[in-house]
Formats: structure tokens, sequence, C-alpha cells
């Protein structure tokens, strides 16, 4: 996709993502004071992973999932810790 460099304002876009955020739980919800939800909070937080946001695990934009993950996926080597 590479194509975050479009965006002029990516503090505005972090701090707007944010602002969906509920303090208590933590996930991101679709409109201010309205209940978290599982959709918005994963691609909250991989809008957040794309625009470089500090902490979070890069986001393949391809697959919407971490990188790691999909290096994995694609090199058909096992997680160990994911497996019991």
């Amino acid at each position: 996709m590479d194509r975050v460099h479009w965006i002029a304002q990516k503090k505005m876009l972090e701090q707007f993502i944010l602002d969906f955020q509920d303090p208590d739980s933590g996930g991101i919800s679709e409109r201010p004071d309205d209940a978290v939800a599982v959709f918005h909070t994963f691609f909250g937080v991989a809008g957040l992973s794309l625009l470089g946001f500090s902490g979070l695990a890069a986001i393949d934009p391809s697959y919407a999932l971490p990188v790691n993950v999909v290096g994995r996926v694609f090199s058909g080597k096992k997680d160990q810790s994911l497996v019991s």
C-alpha cells in the first residue's frame, strides 16, 4: 500500500483515533462515548501502527496482521509459544 506519506497530518489522525478510546477498557469505539467494539479497536490499533505510533508492532497493510506473524505464516515455521 505504501501511501502513509499521503497523510499530511499524521499526528492529528493519531489523536482522532485516540479520542475514540475508552479510558477504562482501552478499546476503541465508532464514536466518542459509544461502547467499544472489537472491529473498531482492531482497525484503530492497526491504523495507529501504520502511522508509526510508538510502542506498537509493525502491521502488514495487506493482511492487517503483525509483520512478524505474516512472516512466520509464509515461512512455514511454527511459533512454539502458540503450540499447546
